[in-house]
């Protein structure tokens, strides 16, 4: 309890900071009628969502963004409309603000997640996290209408898209452990990630299509992982210049890693588009009747939200399917002398996705660990919805919570990634 109150007091003292002032500063003089003519009038209702640093008040779409905003009608690549829909959705305070507020509901935040689970992966010894900020214990108490749903939805499929973790009596609230920085060190987790699960450059190089499956996959592991770095930067110092740097280092130095990050989001709410008439029938709280319909109240909003009615959002899963539907299980390969049959299609992005899954059991931090697993079965879920026919099997509890809580994780991540960007350009940093 002493812990708890020490990060909250911590976090009450960054919300003081000077950064805030300067960045409000910033954003009124950018601040234009394009804004009030692109959010719906209901919108002033609704608070800035904010990670753990101070937000800057909402402001129109950076002027990087909207020449991609102008041109990507005509686009063919899925690349090219994800950046126009990182530009209009992380812009959108409505979207943003039902998602924060849905997040806030313990249907959305508990997740049963195995810290004791052994690394499968990686050999040696591994380094256990010293740090206080690491530790995280089971919240207390836990509904057990929620427990026994959990329980009753867990199936197995053997060529699942992701195997989350079987439910226990440990459940683990994301709203008491917000995603930040923790000091602990996963490099070597995602070097491993990057190394051995993502797909090479050769095969990288059998897919002409810019829009295949291969391409795809590593966008989304890179978009991950930007949102996270994203998310320690926020709190990683209360030096302005400091996160300026280590945002610049981590993130911004790095231009495809930004781009993945835009990529990221607008893959998943491609997927939530996909999964919206579903959701609106869907019951969140079968024992409770008013939290079920104060939830469906928000999640209807959300579904109604102008920018999944975007011509460029209704072009990214015809498009990915289309090049998916292209590939072949089986491919001829020769060479001068030998000739052979190498496995290929879709079923390669379904087995790394829950490689990905399970090696965050290597992460020895809790709360890194925790956030990680949800973040990385809300992409998982987002792939599901736009690869697969998801109504052979409805979508159980924690996928649901996962991919509305990984889109509120993007989409906050994109908004403090605009915010560095002016901190950088301030510093006079270059890539």
């Amino acid at each position: 309890q002493a812990r708890r109150e020490e990060r909250s007091n911590a976090g009450s003292a960054r919300a003081s900071a000077p950064r805030a002032h300067r960045l409000a500063e910033m954003a009124r003089q950018r601040t234009a009628a394009l804004l009030v003519a692109a959010l719906a009038p209901s919108a002033a209702l609704y608070a800035t969502p904010a990670l753990r640093r101070p937000r800057t008040p909402v402001a129109a779409p950076r002027a990087r963004h909207r020449l991609a905003v102008a041109t990507s009608m005509e686009a063919e690549s899925v690349t090219d409309l994800a950046d126009a829909i990182s530009a209009i959705g992380a812009a959108d305070v409505t979207v943003l603000s039902h998602l924060e507020e849905l997040r806030s509901f313990k249907v959305f935040s508990l997740y049963s997640v195995d810290l004791l689970a052994n690394c499968a992966y990686l050999g040696g010894e591994l380094q256990e996290c010293e740090f206080d900020a690491c530790e995280v214990l089971p919240a207390e108490p836990v509904p057990t209408a929620l427990m026994e749903r959990d329980e009753t939805e867990r199936g197995f499929e053997l060529d699942s898209w992701a195997r989350f973790d079987l439910p226990s009596e440990d459940y683990y609230d994301l709203e008491e452990y917000p995603e930040g920085y923790t000091g602990y060190d996963g490099a070597h987790v995602w070097k491993f990630v990057y190394d051995k699960i993502c797909f090479s450059e050769e095969e990288e190089e059998l897919d002409e299509d810019p829009n295949g499956w291969r391409h795809v996959f590593d966008r989304a592991v890179s978009g991950l992982h930007s949102s996270i770095a994203c998310h320690i930067v926020d709190d990683y110092s209360e030096d302005d210049a400091e996160c300026a740097r280590e945002y610049h280092r981590r993130v911004g130095a790095h231009p495809a890693r930004v781009r993945n990050l835009h990529f990221c989001f607008a893959l998943v709410l491609t997927a939530l588009r996909e999964a919206r008439q579903g959701l609106e029938s869907y019951v969140f709280e079968p024992d409770d009747a008013d939290a079920d319909a104060r939830i469906k109240k928000r999640v209807e909003s959300l579904a109604k939200a102008p920018i999944l009615e975007a011509d460029e959002l209704k072009r990214m899963a015809p498009l990915l399917r289309a090049s998916a539907q292209g590939s072949a299980e089986c491919v001829l390969i020769e060479d001068d002398s030998n000739e052979w049959l190498e496995e290929t299609g879709l079923w390669q992005v379904r087995q790394r996705s829950r490689a990905v899954l399970r090696l965050f059991d290597c992460v020895q931090c809790g709360a890194c660990r925790i956030h990680g697993k949800v973040a990385w079965l809300g992409v998982a879920t987002a792939l599901k919805l736009i690869y697969s026919d998801a109504s052979a099997r409805p979508l159980c509890r924690v996928e649901v919570a996962a991919l509305l809580t990984t889109l509120a994780k993007l989409g906050t991540a994109i908004r403090f990634s605009e915010e560095m960007e002016e901190l950088v350009a301030e510093e006079g940093l270059t890539a």
